[in-house]
């Protein structure tokens, strides 16, 4: 084989340039998603801020029925942390929402000794975060749910 014969050498793995390209490619896209995933985030805590809310007025509920004592839940306005308690000591325990969510108004929910709401017309705790605002509700017959 004398005279035409050349060696056919096989290149293996990526040059510079092209490892530059994907990496463009790669940051491109991800600029292009933050914002939607900071969205979703936002709008998930708020989702779960009215849930936990929701949850919390239940146990109060629920301790009030099973010790037939009252019990309240309180929420200041502009603030992420809450307070459940017993009426005349004995529970406390000190909650807060998400990072970010806070109460949208002074709120007192009361539950009598028969988990039944003090205020005839029930209760309404609206909390808020940048992807906007939800509720949980106490109906007057005692119902709880929350409204994202």
């Amino acid at each position: 084989m004398a005279g035409g014969c050349t060696a056919v050498t096989r290149r293996s793995g990526m040059s510079l340039v092209e490892l530059i390209v994907v990496l463009l490619i790669l940051a491109v896209l991800l600029a292009l998603a933050y914002p939607s995933w900071q969205q979703f985030r936002t709008h998930q805590a708020l989702r779960y801020a009215a849930a936990q809310v929701a949850s919390s007025l239940r146990e109060a509920q629920e301790r009030a029925k099973a010790e037939r004592v009252p019990y309240r839940v309180s929420f200041t306005r502009g603030s992420g942390g809450y307070l459940v308690e017993r009426d005349g000591g004995g529970f406390r325990h000190e909650a807060s929402m998400p990072e970010g969510v806070s109460a949208e108004q002074d709120v007192v929910v009361e539950f009598t000794g028969f988990g039944r709401p003090v205020s005839e017309d029930g209760y309404r705790v609206r909390v808020r975060n940048g992807a906007g605002s939800a509720e949980a509700v106490v109906s007057p017959e005692g119902g709880i749910r929350y409204e994202p």
